[in-house]
């Protein structure tokens, strides 16, 4: 090869072929000259290099080159060489990469940096392992399967947002910008009646899409050198990429996109990066699109003059004094009214924001001359006041409703500061009685009532919510029903959309199957969920200051990692200490005997309660299906950790083995001995928390009669641990979705493998996860020379690591004392100490995986902290064969192989993804399954994983049914999902650290983390105010003692 002088200082790299290098076979001198040649266009930018190879055998180079961190290799090697400047530049390049070259060049920020070295000028790409799309190029990206289902960090402040929708029939092209100050928020938007697959990616149409690209997004007008567009695959484009040739057309084919672009745009880089949301995350970012919508738009009629309307006005109004009236007597002040400007639709970081301010001037004008306003006075307050109408909106949305043609989504968000996201899903959507031949035509009425009975009964076995209040909107196809019924873009009460749905079903087409199938499913839907006393809007279009909107989830992603990143690079704004007063005593709850009747209501049930209290033992039940778990953590401020004081378990189920049986008595007596209470007339209020899980979230939500049992059982619990522990007890109940439980499974694991000193066994971190918690680092630290110790603080924090404790370690590493960590200390430093094992695992850690008797979980991460993550469940665990009697007494082969294909089709018909690389913790009956085939608490590869667990089902029992059912259902799960080479698995259940502190990876340690986490800033300020006061008060007081 040539190493050609530019003029300036400037060089290029041409390759071409060559006979080989000493000491390599020609079979390794082909793969490795293929090798450069990629590296060469990745890492050097040389127009010269190209790679003319068929697909397969470019993935393959690709794999290759990512496991064994070549491209780095390159990178390093042609530092070396323009200091060097060899006269065999290639022979320099393949004996580097022969010999498996461990010094690394230091990754930067962007994904093209141009440095100068040896007096040369060079433009240098690294190839890590992508954290977000600012890190990698498009290919890099897509070669691992998994990575199409990791979220990418989408939003750059200042600098449009693209975002392309792949819908099942048209392509949406979203263009979406905000300025620095977070109050211009732009959005422009179009959709084409040509599917991507379709109408694109099969007929090979590259110039086609482009010049689409380019018009929609309007590229010629772009000055910035790279444009990045994020593409996300949903409805039919969701279950194509499930697909590995599929995803791999689909990526070759937007490659090809990104070089004719790059043509038609004077050489501009140009990088799309592809990713593939479920259906769950993408029902989520539907709700936080609407909330956003909700205030910014004019909802309530407060000149209405129907009885109706009026009667729902007031109601909702209410709904929000009584939020906003912290004290409970009956009035607000100026202080309760500037709560609402603490809405997340309020916060400084929400785009667009610019009404937090107004409603504060506002509020002295709308308080009484005595300093307090009646709901009289907050009524007409509204009427005068569009700001604190729409802030008011925001407060009393509770959620949303959609339907598609095969699930509904029933999507609530929690009030006052916890703000927890509820999810509960049916596979049930209004497209099911045509594909399952349901109807005839014309539809008879028998036809309709079995239908309506279905919707019934999949409600039912879902466990969706009952008697449910609140402002909710309807969204897709649920607002498509209420438009043909004429009540949509207007708030309405549940009697006027029943009414409305009642006649448009009579007055419907009997040949016009979508349309009853839908009306029918909606009417269902509202009729099952909700109380007569709530409000609804049916709306697509809306209409705010910043233009017209639809409630899509590209708008919902867009304002959550925007108010996200603000909130990492930005601290909360400043509070005043009635401020933070108001916000810490809003999480004070009142006994349930004093709120019995409010606490009955179901919407109640789902708020997530306060536990994280910063200065007391915090303690949470979980009322399991068989038993109950008794929790009790506690923060250490000083060291920003959480301790888990005890983890115990009572082997009856709080239902039948205290509810039903009336054991107030024991049960008190039970928690005063496990929590360790006692009386205490000094203490100010006890409070546990008591979430409801497994049978016992079915029995909260199905079954009326045991719900109000159980909470006049918790009642009389907690009038009998006030008299005995002599001060006010508050027992707190309440239910998190499935889906809320595995976010705070997530987030508990991944507090805990990012903790130094965890007992994990493992040899030796594989060299792929060490090469991505250095490209991470590194990223972060932008120094030639490796990761600047002092530097790497903010990628710390967004990993969620505790940056403080690993800062020192970086130090330590440092062994010539430069200020930087070169690639060989980062290995030295992993290879030994655990400080930097934890931070690579963390670096690495994809999601967790788990089973259970009726269903199995996959969670994976995002790249963004505090971000959605992606939620994949499946109808089968390792109770069906048992349940479903699919076993004989002795299990057959036939029945394991009917068994096997069971799980496989409910893995294809979840849409669980395939391939998927990265570090992943195996929780629940995955874990026991490990354990009987000793694999459990260390790391171990795909390979070993199911090499044991073969091993384990060739020499078990044919009787034992339950281990059958439960190893084979594991084995197919990690068969299915999990790459060959770059995913490491560990199964664990409890961990414990160097002080033999031990945790269990439950949704009780996830709530108590994500609180912890969120409360940050809270308790800084309010130790702050307290350092302040208690300063003036020394002075004062010496003052005082002065002569």
């Amino acid at each position: 090869g040539d190493l050609v002088s530019l003029g300036a200082g400037e060089h290029s790299v041409t390759f071409r072929p060559m006979g080989g290098a000493s000491g390599a076979s020609a079979e390794a001198m082909r793969m490795t000259l293929r090798i450069a040649e990629v590296c060469a266009r990745e890492s050097a930018g040389s127009a010269a290099a190209s790679l003319s190879e068929r697909p397969n055998t470019a993935a393959k180079v690709q794999r290759y080159m990512d496991n064994h961190a070549l491209k780095d290799h390159l990178t390093h090697a042609l530092m070396h060489l323009l200091r060097e400047q060899p006269e065999d530049a290639m022979g320099f390049l393949s004996e580097a990469l022969c010999k498996e070259v461990t010094v690394r060049a230091a990754a930067t920020k962007t994904a093209a940096a141009t440095k100068t070295v040896g007096g040369h000028r060079v433009s240098i790409r690294h190839g890590s392992a992508p954290i977000g799309p600012e890190s990698s190029k498009f290919g890099d990206a897509m070669e691992a399967r998994g990575n199409l289902h990791v979220l990418p960090s989408c939003v750059n402040i200042g600098a449009p947002t693209r975002l392309l929708d792949f819908g099942s029939g048209e392509t949406g092209f979203n263009t979406y910008t905000i300025d620095e100050k977070g109050e211009n928020f732009t959005f422009k938007g179009n959709k084409i009646k040509a599917p991507f697959f379709a109408a694109f990616v099969e007929t090979g149409n590259v110039e086609a899409f482009g010049q689409a690209v380019m018009e929609e997004f309007e590229l010629t007008k772009c000055t910035l050198p790279l444009v990045s567009i994020f593409a996300g695959a949903t409805g039919l484009h969701r279950e194509l990429m499930g697909h590995a040739g599929n995803a791999m057309k689909a990526h070759n084919f937007l490659v090809d996109v990104e070089e004719y672009l790059s043509s038609q745009l004077a050489g501009k880089q140009t990088k799309f990066w592809l990713f593939v949301p479920s259906g769950l995350l993408e029902a989520q970012f539907e709700l936080f699109a609407t909330e956003w919508l909700v205030g910014r738009s004019k909802l309530l009629n407060l000149a209405a003059t129907e009885a109706e309307d009026v009667t729902l006005t007031l109601s909702l109004i209410h709904e929000a004094f009584n939020q906003l009236d912290v004290t409970r007597n009956g009035t607000l002040s100026a202080e309760d009214l500037e709560m609402l400007t603490c809405a997340p639709e309020m916060s400084p970081s929400s785009p667009g924001t610019g009404k937090a301010q107004v409603i504060k001037n506002t509020v002295s004008d709308l308080v009484s001359v005595s300093g307090h306003m009646n709901f009289e006075q907050f009524q007409e307050s509204l009427r005068k006041s569009t700001n604190l109408q729409m802030a008011v909106q925001t407060m009393i949305f509770s959620g949303t409703l959609s339907a598609g043609g095969g699930s509904s989504q029933l999507s609530m968000m929690g009030s006052g500061h916890n703000m927890t996201l509820q999810l509960f899903s049916v596979p049930i959507g209004n497209k099911v009685p045509m594909v399952e031949g349901l109807f005839s035509k014309p539809v008879l009425n028998s036809e309709r009532q079995n239908w309506a009975l279905r919707v019934r009964s999949e409600l039912r076995q879902a466990n969706f919510p009952v008697a449910i209040r609140g402002l909710f909107v309807g969204i897709s196809a649920v607002y498509y029903a209420m438009h043909a019924a004429g009540a949509s873009e207007r708030v309405i009460s549940l009697k006027t959309a029943l009414t409305g749905l009642e006649k448009a079903l009579e007055d419907v087409d009997q040949d016009d199957q979508v349309k009853i199938a839908n009306l029918t499913l909606v009417y269902e839907l509202l009729k099952w969920c909700f109380d007569d006393s709530a409000g609804f809007v049916f709306k697509r279009q809306w209409k705010t200051r910043d233009g017209e909107f639809v409630s899509t989830w590209t708008l919902g992603l867009f304002t959550q990692q925007h108010a996200t990143k603000k909130a990492q690079e930005v601290k909360t704004r400043p509070r005043a200490k009635e401020e933070l007063w108001k916000s810490a005593s809003s999480r004070v709850v009142r006994p349930l005997s004093q709120e019995m009747q409010d606490s009955a209501r179901a919407e109640n049930l789902f708020e997530v309660p306060f536990a994280a209290w910063p200065l007391a033992d915090s303690h949470v039940l979980d009322l399991g299906s068989g038993e109950v778990g008794l929790y009790v953590y506690q923060s250490d401020l000083a060291k920003n950790m959480i301790v888990a004081k005890s983890d115990k378990k009572c082997c009856e189920p709080f239902y039948e083995g205290f509810v039903d049986k009336d054991r107030v008595d024991d049960f008190t007596s039970l928690l005063i001995e496990e929590f360790k209470l006692a009386p205490d007339r000094l203490k100010g209020r006890e409070i546990i928390c008591a979430g409801a899980t497994g049978l016992h979230r079915e029995m909260m939500l199905a079954d009326r009669v045991k719900r109000d049992k159980i909470l006049k059982f918790s009642t009389k619990v907690e009038q009998e641990l006030t008299r005995r522990l002599q001060r006010t007890t508050c027992f707190r109940l309440f239910v998190p979705s499935g889906e809320l439980e595995a976010q705070f499974e997530l987030r508990a694991v991944q507090w805990l493998i990012g903790v130094p000193g965890m007992d994990i066994r493992s040899s030796v971190l594989p060299c792929w996860m060490v090469n991505k918690a250095w490209n991470m680092m590194a990223a972060a630290a932008c120094l030639p020379s490796g990761i600047g110790v002092h530097i790497a603080k903010d990628q710390l924090r967004a990993l969620g690591v505790g940056e403080d404790e690993v800062m020192t370690a970086l130090k330590r590493a440092d062994s010539n004392g430069d200020e930087a960590l070169d690639y060989e200390e980062f290995v030295a430093a992993a290879a030994s100490e655990p400080t930097f094992q934890a931070l690579v695992r963390r670096c690495a850690f994809a999601g967790t995986i788990s089973a259970g008797g009726g269903s199995s979980q996959l969670t994976l991460t995002s790249c963004v902290r505090n971000s959605l993550p992606q939620l994949f469940s499946m109808p089968v665990g390792n109770r069906v064969p048992i349940v479903q009697r699919l076993f004989s007494e002795e299990v057959t082969w036939q029945q394991r192989s009917d068994w096997i294909e069971r799980i496989r089709s409910g893995l294809r018909a979840s849409q669980f993804p395939r391939g998927l690389s990265g570090f992943y913790v195996a929780i629940s009956a995955m874990y026991h399954a490990a354990k009987a085939s000793g694999i459990n608490d260390r790391l171990v590869t795909k390979s070993e994983a199911i090499a044991a667990f073969a091993s384990l089902l060739a020499k078990l029992d044919a009787k034992d049914h339950r281990s059958i059912a439960n190893v084979t259902l594991v084995k197919e799960i990690i068969t299915w999902v999990f790459d060959d080479e770059t995913s490491v698995l560990l199964f664990k259940r409890n961990w414990s650290t160097a002080g033999s502190t031990t945790y269990v990876a439950g949704w009780t340690l996830g709530m108590y983390c994500t609180q912890f986490e969120m409360d940050e800033d809270c308790r800084e300020r309010s130790a702050c105010i307290i350092q302040k006061h208690i300063r003036g008060t020394s002075v004062r007081n010496a003052m005082l003692r002065r002569p």
